[in-house]
């Protein structure tokens, strides 16, 4: 216990014992202090070989407390140790390329580094603290539909779920476009009790682009932009399925230009490629949104006619080609040879209807009349 007395700070003990074995530092002005002002009072000092002392003060009345200590030299290494680590992971957040959100249960964020805050288009200061909801972030999936709340990778994760190697495009407030990949997994604390979620994001868009690029490369002729074969392929037997699915009808037109060889013969390679991409132009404008136009290289092309409701719409579409090939183009013909297959009374395969047509194309091509067959 200690008493100010006349500005005299004594102190007196509970025994003997307590005295031998009291080797306790002793701030005496912060004591003085504390018997004067008869409140309750928490004081950390240091003591000696670098240890620290928490003194609990309890007022006793007149100008005595009772003072009790507590060595707290584990506590506060454990708290610089926890500071250190605390600013070391401030550091690593603050310098990953991914961006980082964490979240509590209430969906509130209380954690966001700055590549996070830079993907959503704004301040850290913007979105911390507060709402996942309120991030300015569309988002949306391959297809371009709006993801909702509950396919929001953070909020499955505060339900337990982790996601994985989700990729979603951003739509920024400024209207900017981003592919970003996002990793969700709950939170959880030494017992498995769930206190929150972390999502990182890694934007994406430069690999998801070329990854485009690349199929659409495989895809399509790189001179007139059409399917190539493969797509023609592909295409083909998936509108097969769907015809016998709903008993409707495919036809497969072929198409082998005219003179072709001449005009790369007599005006060069240039203008023949002109006239390449002009028909892959004509072509599509005369069939509808859902049929394909194909190259198959050099001066050939096909079309495939999709679920069609009667057998005569192939006619039409075939009388509607040979009009959109009839007006010349740069003073060159573009006239060609057709050959028609129809599933399913030509084949039921895509290679049985392409051939069909390949050699209806060849007998039209030697009558040179342009009858259909």
């Amino acid at each position: 216990m200690w008493e100010l007395s006349g500005g005299e700070l004594t102190r007196t003990w509970a025994s003997e014992e307590a005295r031998r074995r009291a080797d306790l530092p002793c701030d005496r002005a912060q004591l003085a202090a504390a018997c004067q002002a008869q409140a309750p009072a928490v004081l950390e000092w240091p003591g000696e070989a670098d240890t620290w002392w928490r003194v609990q003060i309890t007022p006793l009345g007149g100008t005595s407390v009772l003072a009790a200590f507590m060595d707290i030299t584990a506590h506060r290494a454990h708290l610089r140790s926890l500071r250190a680590s605390e600013h070391l992971n401030g550091e690593i957040l603050s310098r990953l390329q991914e961006g980082v959100v964490v979240v509590d249960m209430d969906a509130r964020v209380v954690v966001v580094n700055d590549a996070a805050a830079a993907l959503f288009g704004v301040a850290v200061q913007d979105i911390a603290d507060r709402p996942v909801s309120g991030i300015p972030v569309d988002l949306l999936d391959d297809h371009g539909h709006l993801l909702s709340d509950e396919q929001q990778p953070l909020t499955r994760a505060l339900l337990g779920e982790e996601v994985s190697d989700q990729v979603v495009r951003f739509v920024r407030r400024d209207g900017s476009l981003l592919w970003v990949e996002i990793h969700a997994n709950p939170l959880r604390d030494e017992h498995g009790e769930q206190y929150g979620a972390v999502a990182s994001y890694d934007d994406v868009t430069a690999r998801v682009e070329q990854d485009r690029r690349t199929r659409h490369e495989a895809d399509h002729d790189a001179l007139t932009g059409l399917a190539n074969r493969r797509a023609l392929e592909r295409t083909l037997e998936a509108a097969l399925g769907r015809a016998a699915a709903r008993s409707r009808a495919v036809g497969v037109v072929m198409l082998d230009l005219d003179g072709f060889k001449a005009i790369n013969d007599t005006r060069g390679h240039a203008a023949g490629d002109s006239a390449l991409r002009e028909v892959a132009a004509r072509l599509r404008r005369c069939v509808r949104e859902r049929d394909l136009v194909a190259r198959l290289g050099g001066d050939e092309f096909v079309v495939v006619l999709t679920d069609l409701d009667r057998v005569d719409a192939v006619a039409d579409s075939v009388e509607r080609v040979r009009e959109a090939l009839t007006p010349s183009f740069d003073d060159m013909e573009l006239r060609a040879a057709i050959g028609v297959a129809l599933y399913p009374s030509d084949g039921g395969t895509a290679d049985d209807l392409l051939a069909h047509a390949d050699r209806a194309m060849y007998v039209d091509k030697g009558a040179r009349n342009g009858s259909l067959r």
